[in-house]
């Protein structure tokens, strides 16, 4: 019964957070080898949603290890998010998201220099971030 509830949870969970409109990064400026934020950019219409989604994210997370996989779809500039953690059955999925060339080349370089990353989103409280502790960035041959 436990991981129905948790099913339950991801795919609430997922249909919230897939409204992203935009994918950016903060934290860049403040120390160059320092922790980042990918920071989820919502509409205002959704806050409340969004809120109770990360949260219920964070949650379920709690103290376990986090992962992002950032998958390469076949159209250039478009990208598939899966987040990973032992406490849900499948990854959470934000698929066919928009990232410009310059943001995804900040994400490559950060992650090749093993520096530190944070998930967040916009309507989000500093302190409800999201520690990842390792990010994959791949092509996906397939859609899901």
């Amino acid at each position: 019964m436990k991981s129905k509830m948790f099913y339950m949870d991801r795919l609430i969970i997922e249909s919230a957070l897939s409204d992203v409109k935009e994918i950016f990064l903060s934290g860049l400026e403040e120390n160059a080898s320092g922790p980042f934020t990918i920071v989820l950019n919502f509409k205002a219409t959704y806050t409340e949603q969004v809120l109770n989604a990360f949260a219920g994210l964070k949650d379920i997370i709690c103290d376990t290890k986090a992962s992002l996989v950032i998958c390469k779809t076949r159209m250039t500039g478009i990208y598939d998010l899966e987040i990973k953690t032992e406490g849900l059955d499948e990854p959470v999925r934000i698929m066919n998201k928009a990232i410009d060339n310059e943001t995804m080349g900040s994400i490559e370089d950060r992650v090749h220099n093993h520096q530190g990353i944070m998930l967040t989103t916009n309507v989000s409280e500093q302190d409800n971030a999201i520690l990842i502790s390792e990010v994959e960035i791949k092509a996906c041959d397939e859609m899901v």
